[in-house]
């Protein structure tokens, strides 16, 4: 799966046995908070093993009272597991789960529940039958997940579902919205998150394309953001009450979908993060940024927001991908992938809205599987935690890292390296180089190197061999150290080998060449 909880209950929630449904590591898992509840949604990998799409055999699919017989020959399913029957005309066996009650036939067929008045249908063309897992739910009150109701809801006619196994979920303006399918999408009752009007309450995105639903995201005044593999739609919903305001509708008459653009599209679904006007995440060409004007109108543009950084996130991992995850922390967007060769969320790399800069990017031993923000010392701090059950913090230890395997801090000094502009003095011509300006400060034990680097000629001059502080306590340095080279242009570079410096400031004076030379009369 791909959801990271962390639970601070005094012991573990039960989870259902009957039938025994684990979740396998191909899995693809998520979970949401909706209605006072806790939703754990499971999608089965449908190439394993009896999860496979299979066709009802001979007989169909026969219906007395309320008690369905389906005929499906060898389908090794047992009582109590949930299973989907799509492509039928009757309404109630088209994209609707049900649970087995009884298994029959030696076998060969089983049988389901179903709404008085449902239809027989024998016809077995196009009739397809699969296994799949059911959604969990905890209330909070109780000591284990439970399934949800499967079938047509109570009191419904045969038209409406109940909540469909989905690999995610996401609640907007008190409806939980599924996706259906490749490009369609579900939405609950307002409150009900198990009564689903696929006629009324859907909609569908990129039908017929070579496209499909990646995400659903919230957005301002009952809308949301539907992201596709390669495009993205805005979903205005318009709601309206009734008389005595006990329920609320869809306004179908004025809700409508709404292509924002089909030129990039959603890498990976737990990439999007919103902050304030801007809606950031990953797609195949990078990390792009959503923004709204006054208007309220969403605008993308052309160029992606990492376009400094292309050439690092033009080797991710093609086939992980998919997993990367981002969150919005302290004016920062954190974004965890996969990079070349790994088979985690290795890499880290983090876009500083104050300065509109990526100020950094951090490998890190382990995957990052989830950001998760929370208070430590009555501070809210962000962690990093994975599949294997690490809980990391960040930004806590300047001086090294600290190892997921042992308790005690390993001091790895992290090298640092700061390359200033290339200094030109507003001339293309050769000019000297007369000296170097920095103020720094050194922390106890900090160390810092200064070159300078020289252009046309080539040169590497060592200003600062390894300014060391060795006081007990942060010092102010000034390092004014002669150059003298000539040359065109000329660039600063600062090393770190201990603790972390600070560069506050930096220059360099150089003199220019004689007075230019006047024209002459003869001048041509």
């Amino acid at each position: 799966g791909d959801t990271i909880v962390i639970s601070v209950l005094p012991q573990e929630l039960g989870y259902p046995t009957s039938p025994d449904e684990v979740i396998e590591p191909t899995d693809t898992v998520s979970m949401v908070q909706a209605n006072d509840r806790l939703y754990l949604f499971r999608e089965a990998d449908a190439s394993r093993p009896n999860w496979v799409v299979k066709n009802v055999t001979t007989g169909g699919i026969t219906v007395a009272s309320t008690t369905a017989t389906v005929n499906l020959t060898g389908h090794g399913f047992p009582a109590g597991a949930r299973v989907r029957i799509e492509g039928s005309t009757v309404a109630a066996f088209d994209g609707v789960e049900y649970d087995i009650q009884t298994v029959a036939g030696n076998g060969n067929s089983f049988t389901i529940t179903v709404p008085s008045g449902t239809a027989t249908d024998a016809t077995t063309s196009g009739r397809t039958i699969r296994r799949v897992k059911a959604p969990l739910y905890w209330d909070g009150v109780t000591t284990a997940f439970v399934r949800s109701p499967a079938g047509v809801p109570a009191g419904m006619s045969a038209t409406f579902k109940t909540m469909r196994s989905t690999p995610w979920g996401t609640y907007v303006n008190n409806r939980l919205v599924l996706p259906d399918g490749k490009n369609n999408v579900l939405i609950s009752d307002i409150l009900d998150a198990n009564t689903y009007d696929p006629y009324w309450q859907s909609f569908r995105a990129g039908a017929g394309s070579n496209d499909f639903v990646v995400a659903v995201h919230p957005w301002v005044e009952n809308s949301f953001l539907v992201f596709c593999r390669k495009s993205i739609w805005l979903a205005e919903v318009n709601q309206f009450a009734s008389v005595d305001g006990a329920s609320t509708a869809i306004d179908t008459a004025l809700s409508k979908l709404t292509l924002l653009t089909d030129e990039v599209g959603c890498a990976a679904r737990r990439s999007i993060a919103t902050a304030g006007q801007f809606v950031y995440f990953l797609s195949d060409s990078g990390v792009y940024r959503l923004d709204s004007r006054l208007d309220l109108k969403l605008r993308g543009d052309t160029k992606p927001l990492s376009d400094p950084i292309a050439n690092q996130l033009d080797d991710l991992n093609a086939t992980l991908v998919k997993n990367s995850v981002g969150l919005w922390y302290s004016n920062r967007y954190y974004l965890a992938v996969p990079l070349a060769g790994a088979d985690n969320n290795n890499g880290v790399f983090i876009y500083n809205a104050l300065n509109e800069q990526w100020e950094t990017r951090d490998i890190y031993g382990f995957g990052v599987d989830d950001f998760v923000v929370a208070t430590r010392a009555n501070e809210r701090r962000l962690f990093v935690s994975n599949k294997a059950g690490r809980l990391m913090l960040l930004d806590e230890i300047e001086e090294g890292d600290q190892s997921p395997d042992v308790e005690a801090d390993v001091i790895t000094p992290v090298a640092g390296r700061i390359v200033t502009r290339r200094y030109g003095m507003g001339s293309m011509s050769a000019k000297r180089f007369v000296r170097s300006l920095a103020d720094v400060v050194l922390p106890n034990t900090g160390s810092v190197t200064v070159k300078a680097i020289t252009i046309n000629p080539d040169a590497t001059i060592t200003l600062v061999p390894g300014q060391t502080n060795t006081s007990g306590l942060a010092e102010d340095y000034t390092l004014k150290q002669p150059i003298r080279q000539k040359a065109h242009y000329c660039e600063l570079e600062f090393l770190t080998t201990a603790n972390r410096p600070e560069i506050r400031n930096v220059s360099i004076e150089a003199a220019g060449p004689s007075l230019p030379p006047t024209e002459t009369r003869n001048a041509a």
